[in-house]
């Protein structure tokens, strides 16, 4: 049976765009993790600021349950927020 060959997309150095898409992965899982970060911040001080739980559920689309978790936690400390 004959040898399939490669699609035409693809080198014998590897696949075109490999590096790349790896990056763009590393680049979001950077920014998803600022993201949770901001978000834990803005959770804690709204609860701070006297915000039920419920009502920072509905702000964020989120449920109690996981606005209770990011709350068990303490917040990442964020540049230009203190210490």
């Amino acid at each position: 049976m004959p040898a399939t060959p490669p699609p035409p997309h693809s080198s014998p150095g590897g696949t075109p765009g490999l590096e790349a898409a790896a990056a763009a992965v590393s680049a979001a899982q950077r920014a998803l993790a600022q993201a949770r970060r901001e978000l834990s911040a803005a959770v804690h001080d709204a609860r701070r600021g006297g915000e039920p739980v419920r009502a920072i559920a509905e702000r964020t689309g989120l449920d109690a349950m996981t606005i209770r978790n990011i709350l068990a936690v303490s917040p990442a400390v964020l540049p230009g927020r203190g210490s």
